[in-house]
């Protein structure tokens, strides 16, 4: 016997399989991250029409086999939103692939992570109305990490607990410490990342404002600070790069 349920879920990747059929990952709000396989879906314009598209967000259908162990099955799906302008612009592809995949590769299948599906659902929001923007990207990947339970510390020194980064001296980021070092610990450190006092005051900023505080914005080169620190940061996290990280560099 299979029992259907139905949850909204963003549509964070889709691989092709066989001739007609798809294997699909869903973030969401019900049950967080789960793959669904979704027969016919590349012949059925009745029950899935163009909603598996990748940054898509669904109301669906799906149906599993008792003991949980068998992938489950995507029934149908009607589109709620289909956030359709980040699709003319290559910007907003890679900003909403790269907050995709990230969001993918922090959480485990099965596991509820409510706020990242609404941050998720949110910054796709954003990207839909505007041109994508650097700082929204960063509060988007600080929020990532903190709903996912990996956010960096940025109130003290990550090593000792000391105060870090005070004033225009700025301070190292260490991706291996999981976040800002003082002075004394610093000193020395291999695999850091120097930010300037405005890179550090910024991703301050971020962290406790999210969206509201990236309408500030940053300038250039302290984008190019907090990009570098964060990316690797992730990749120190998650042990590899992120694919989309590639086509973001070039298209962003």
């Amino acid at each position: 016997m299979s029992a259907k349920f139905k949850l909204s879920a963003v549509v964070l990747r889709t691989v092709d399989y066989g001739e007609a059929d798809r294997v699909v990952t869903l973030l969401s709000r019900e049950r967080g991250k789960l793959v669904a396989f979704a027969r016919g879906a590349r012949a059925s314009k009745r029950r899935f029409g163009g909603g598996l598209e990748p940054f898509t967000l669904l109301s669906a259908e799906l149906a599993e086999r008792g003991g949980g162990d068998a992938m489950a099955r995507l029934e149908s799906v009607n589109v709620e939103r289909s956030f359709h302008q980040i699709r003319a612009d290559l910007a907003r592809i890679g900003c909403a692939a790269y907050a995709s995949e990230l969001a993918r590769e922090l959480v485990r299948e099965h596991e509820p992570h409510a706020a990242l599906f609404d941050l998720l659902v949110g910054y796709l929001g954003r990207l839909d109305a505007a041109p994508a923007l650097p700082a929204e990207l960063r509060a988007f990947e600080l929020g990532a990490l903190e709903a996912a339970g990996f956010q960096p510390r940025l109130d003290a020194c990550a090593r000792c607990g000391e105060e870090a980064g005070a004033g225009e001296a700025g301070a190292d980021f260490s991706a291996a410490d999981g976040g800002l070092l003082c002075a004394r610990c610093g000193q020395g450190a291999v695999g850091t990342t120097r930010l300037s006092g405005a890179a550090v005051a910024t991703l301050r900023r971020l962290q406790l404002g999210r969206f509201e505080a990236a309408g500030e914005g940053m300038s250039p080169a302290v984008g190019r600070e907090l990009r570098e620190a964060l990316g690797r940061f992730v990749e120190q996290l998650l042990g590899h790069r992120l694919q989309a990280r590639r086509f973001l560099d070039e298209v962003v």
